[in-house]
């Protein structure tokens, strides 16, 4: 989940669901730069940050470009108290999402970019009420099965990473697709830092990639995330028209 949502995401979450029908996976945002030698002892409390993000929610706005061009906003609510569907307790979210895609799109980023309607809930995400990871929706048949969630470390500095979770989405029963997510923080500027989230996704039957997603989020030292850019590469397996790269770069407030 996502930073695409939460995430795609946590920090996101968000669908991907092409070709063969294929993934439900947590998508985020990125972008950096600073001078590293002035931030190289700064530690900051990510998983501080990271629980203030999620809990709060979050909204962004951003400009695609690449392989598809538009505009999107994109909205994680804040959390609420709830249970899973197989009624395990939870933090629910919901995610809002408003794609405005240039008049010649291809069929891939119609698909991908896809959400016409803010108000509507495109799709909701369940964290553990106690450490934040996100968790399975607890849906049977299962859509998106969470494992090897750890939370965010309390201190960090330059260099500092870590694996956050793996994934692996179902259609109808059958597991189309594996995804491992994984976290690096980078120098920034004196008193920031650089929160940086990678997701791979395979296909469950010859390990395949299906697109890699960069985001990078500031983290700054009041607690706070910052989203900043995203960046997605989708292979020939989802596009139908080889490797592609696409870039969403985020207004900042």
């Amino acid at each position: 989940m996502f930073l695409n949502g939460a995430t795609s995401q946590p920090l996101k979450t968000a669908n991907i669901k092409l070709g063969l029908a294929l993934l439900s996976t947590a998508l985020l945002a990125a972008c950096g730069g600073g001078d590293s030698s002035s931030t190289s002892s700064l530690t900051l409390n990510l998983n501080a940050a990271y629980e203030k993000h999620t809990i709060g929610g979050s909204s962004v706005t951003g400009t695609i470009s690449g392989y598809c061009q538009g505009t999107r906003v994109f909205t994680l609510s804040p959390t609420y108290s709830g249970t899973t569907l197989d009624g395990k307790s939870a933090l629910l979210f919901n995610e809002y999402e408003l794609d405005t895609m240039a008049a010649n799109s291809n069929e891939f980023c119609k698909s991908f970019y896809g959400s016409n309607n803010i108000s509507q809930v495109k799709y909701t995400g369940y964290y553990d009420p106690k450490t934040l990871v996100p968790i399975s929706s607890g849906s049977n048949p299962p859509t998106t099965v969470y494992q090897n969630q750890l939370p965010f470390p309390t201190s960090v500095s330059d260099g500092s990473s870590g694996k956050w979770f793996n994934t692996i989405s179902f259609e109808k029963g059958i597991p189309v697709a594996t995804g491992i997510q994984t976290w690096e923080v980078r120098a920034d500027t004196p008193t920031t830092l650089l929160f940086i989230t990678n997701n791979k996704a395979y296909t469950s039957i010859g390990d395949q990639l299906l697109f890699n997603q960069t985001t990078w989020y500031r983290l700054n030292a009041d607690n706070t995330l910052t989203p900043l850019r995203k960046n997605i590469q989708p292979t020939a397996l989802l596009t139908g028209n080889g490797d592609q790269n696409i870039d969403e770069v985020y207004q900042q407030k």
